[in-house]
């Protein structure tokens, strides 16, 4: 009897489940792709906005039909070793050679490689490079290289791959099965068996041959990346449908046929919002800026004032979009974990739950009784998605709030931010504090902007000249308004008088301030640049204390405790809290006087954001505010800091407005070229590696950890598999120690370091008193 071998682990080993054989899953990743795309005479809707997406010429339709089928059918043929089958039985655990490299070999042997070429409209050299790189563990140096130096030999079940092979292939004519004789031994070298070296030379020639023609022929590349993302999808989807019940046709389907309407975001989105603010503030009228952001087009960078109802214009643009040109998902893409958080309360959870969706790294710990509240419209919603899905499970969701960098990551080879690319094909993109990205990001943004193809709406109160120009020159965003003059009652809004500023020599000044403010029943916000110094001044002044190196349990009541100290600014109850940036975008608060430590203009106007935010639209109260140098610059270099002495200057002693500090941005702010960095995902060419780049600049200052006093908790709770994100807390590196327990990561860090109103700080505790 013949073996039947394996693509996955069975659930049972005596009878494995048809879509854990190789055939079965194969079969599956087939089905999968078709299920998504439809058939080359019928695209799905998904197809078409695929094709949209990655500005595929019209004449290249048939071309990703075809090698994407192909790829699918045959990207899993190198699982039919011996070794591979132990690993499925738990009796081995190393593998010889990688099994996607392995399916490489096995295409470019000569009769199924020349089968290939025969084929109308398939592309042999985009499906070799789909296939090795489906994994994301394809680099020209490693290809096909053993991985355990002692074994030189591997078996393949060679019949029964022949086999599968003919059946694959019987969609299409003309299989060769007469002459496919694939050798059962293989060789790493010459010696006993088959030398495949030469196949593993002649494959490596061809895809460097095609990596120069993808760097001239654009349209080859875009083919290319959309090949190999959709097999990603495929395979996955074959892959995660084990977990389930489902069929994995009608479940793609489900996913992927309607499109939103304006009704929709009409009645589920702004209305329970709008209806929101009015029980909050009283009343509501919709702004003239907000009204007009119905006729904007695809493409759009809005500047306006912090506090002027940004997000309901965005939302009044999506209903316009929507209604011109349907869409599936909408999608907001936030810097931080905290703003994603907070745009998903305060908009996107008024959808009903099996449409919203909030994603980042601990977005399950933060929808952790997140409408507890009985009196709450929306208690008793619950927002999760299937774990055994992982990214899949979001397939079905429709208004997503999230990190940049979990639908951006695809740009850098994320294997989880590519299996979201079917919801950013088909969807309307609205990115906030587009200002905040560092460079490295912003890079990867632009060049996203300019690959692929959809409606984007960015936004933010400030942003400086160099990426205005690009954003819009580059881009081909509009910046709206282009002139404030257009829109009275933003104009008035703008150059309402809102801030008085006083320069000061240093903290000593600034303290003094500070404890005076709070005395006389002010509400004080005071920004600093690094964690220590936030720290210090927060327990010698027994303040509120809100930084990034928190347990997250902590961080999250710590940032609870900041928004209702300053929501009770209407009683005039003093406050001082002492932050660090994490304010800037993440704290949606009404401080009555401003100290900050000089920083980069937009950061300083984004912290003028968070003063007298909501009181000048009912009076003519004039935020106080005081900036003062920091004992250094760190973590801000001399470019970051471009324009900051003539900017102090321009608002010394004076009393601004909101409009005055834009144009003092445009007149100072950095006009330097910032250079396009490299974006792993266009430009691997037929290789692909996860995770070389990061998508952010990153210093590798801190490491997560776990504090040894909650060691026990968190392996129980890991046992139990329950989230850990609770404990989890960053901390400087050198403080960060190794456990067997817990593999790489997270890290150990001592609790004499740890205080929970404060954080985790750089010298034991003892230290700091």
């Amino acid at each position: 009897m013949s073996l039947v071998l394996l693509a996955k682990r069975p659930q049972n080993s005596n009878f494995p489940a048809w879509e854990e054989t190789l055939l079965g899953h194969s079969l599956t990743a087939a089905q999968s792709f078709q299920a998504m795309f439809g058939s080359s005479n019928h695209p799905t809707r998904l197809a078409c906005c695929w094709q949209r997406f990655f500005k595929l010429p019209p004449n290249y339709w048939n071309k990703f039909y075809e090698s994407g089928l192909v790829a699918c059918a045959f990207h899993d043929g190198g699982k039919g070793t011996e070794i591979f089958m132990d690993i499925l039985r738990k009796k081995r655990k190393d593998q010889v050679i990688r099994h996607e490299h392995l399916s490489g070999l096995l295409l470019w042997l000569p009769p199924i490689r020349d089968w290939l070429m025969s084929i109308p409209d398939v592309e042999i050299h985009v499906v070799l490079s789909a296939v090795i790189g489906h994994h994301l563990r394809a680099g020209y140096q490693d290809f096909a290289e053993p991985l355990n130096p002692d074994l030189k030999c591997f078996k393949i079940f060679s019949d029964e791959i022949s086999q599968i092979f003919c059946q694959l292939g019987s969609p299409w004519k003309n299989f060769p099965v007469s002459q496919v004789q694939i050798n059962s031994l293989w060789n790493f070298e010459s010696g006993c068996g088959f030398d495949f070296n030469q196949v593993k030379t002649d494959a490596k020639t061809a895809l460097t041959k095609f990596k120069r023609k993808l760097r001239i022929d654009t349209d080859l590349n875009r083919l290319l990346i959309a090949v190999r993302a959709a097999l990603i999808l495929a395979d996955s989807a074959a892959s995660a449908i084990l977990r389930t019940n489902h069929k994995i046709s009608q479940w793609i389907e489900t996913a992927f046929q309607a499109p939103l309407t304006g009704e929709f975001i009409e009645s589920q989105v702004i209305t329970p919002r709008i209806a929101e603010i009015k029980a909050q503030e009283g009343y509501f009228t919709w702004n003239s800026f907000q009204q007009a952001s119905e006729n904007l087009p695809e493409r759009v960078l809005l500047l306006a004032p912090c506090g002027s109802g940004k997000t309901l214009a965005a939302w009044r643009w999506i209903k316009s979009q929507i209604d011109k040109k349907p869409a599936a998902r909408v999608i907001f893409l936030y810097p931080t974990r905290a703003t994603a958080t907070e745009g998903f309360r305060d908009y996107l959870s008024w959808a009903p739950e099996a449409d919203a969706a909030l994603i980042h790294g601990t977005a399950a710990y933060e929808l952790e009784g997140m409408f507890d509240d009985p009196k709450d419209a929306r208690f008793g919603k619950d927002f999760t998605t299937e774990d055994r899905l992982y990214a899949l499970g979001f397939w079905h969701r429709r208004i997503f709030s999230a990190t940049v960098d979990q639908f951006l990551g695809f740009m850098q080879q994320v294997y989880r931010s590519i299996c979201l690319l079917p919801l950013l094909a088909d969807s309307i993109l609205v990115v906030d504090e587009v200002h905040s990205f560092d460079q490295k990001l912003f890079s990867a943004f632009k060049l996203f902007l300019k690959n692929f193809d959809l409606p984007v709406f960015c936004m933010t109160a400030s942003i400086s000249p160099e990426r205005k120009r690009s954003l819009t020159e580059d881009c081909g965003l509009e910046v709206f308004p282009q002139d404030l003059k257009t829109f009275q009652d933003i104009k008035v809004q703008a150059a309402m008088p809102r801030y008085c500023i006083q320069l000061l020599e240093g903290e000593d000044l600034a303290r003094e301030i500070a404890i005076r403010s709070f005395r006389e029943g002010k509400q004080v916000l005071w920004v600093v640049n690094q964690v220590d110094r936030c720290q210090r001044l927060a327990r010698s002044l027994s303040a509120l204390c809100y930084h990034s190196r928190f347990r997250l349990a902590d961080r999250k009541r710590q940032h609870d405790a900041v928004i209702a100290a300053f929501k009770k600014a209407e009683e005039r109850s003093p406050i001082l809290a002492i932050t660090t940036q994490v304010c800037e975008m993440s704290l949606d608060i009404d401080a009555t006087v401003l100290i900050s430590e000089h920083a980069p203009l937009t950061s300083l106007i984004q912290r003028l954001g968070r003063c007298n935010r909501r009181t000048l639209q009912t009076s003519d109260q004039v935020g106080q505010v005081y900036f003062y140098p920091p004992e250094d610059q760190k973590p801000y270099s001399p470019e970051d800091l471009t324009g900051l002495d003539n900017f102090l200057e321009a608002v010394s002693n004076k009393t601004v407005s909101q409009q005055f500090l834009g144009q003092l941005l445009e007149t100072y702010g950095p006009t330097e070229y910032e250079p396009e960095r490299s974006a792993a995902f266009l430009e691997n060419g037929p290789w692909a590696v996860a995770r070389e780049e990061s998508l952010r600049d990153t210093d590798n200052y801190t490491v997560d950890a776990i504090l040894d006093d909650d060691l026990g908790e968190y392996l129980k709770l890991r046992k139990q598999k329950q989230s850990t994100d609770a404990l989890i807390v960053p901390v400087p590196r050198r403080w960060g120690q190794h456990d067997s327990r817990l593999g790489r990561f997270p890290m150990v860090a001592s609790s004499s370091h740890y205080d929970p109103d404060f954080g985790f700080f750089n010298y034991p505790l003892e230290y700091n008193s």
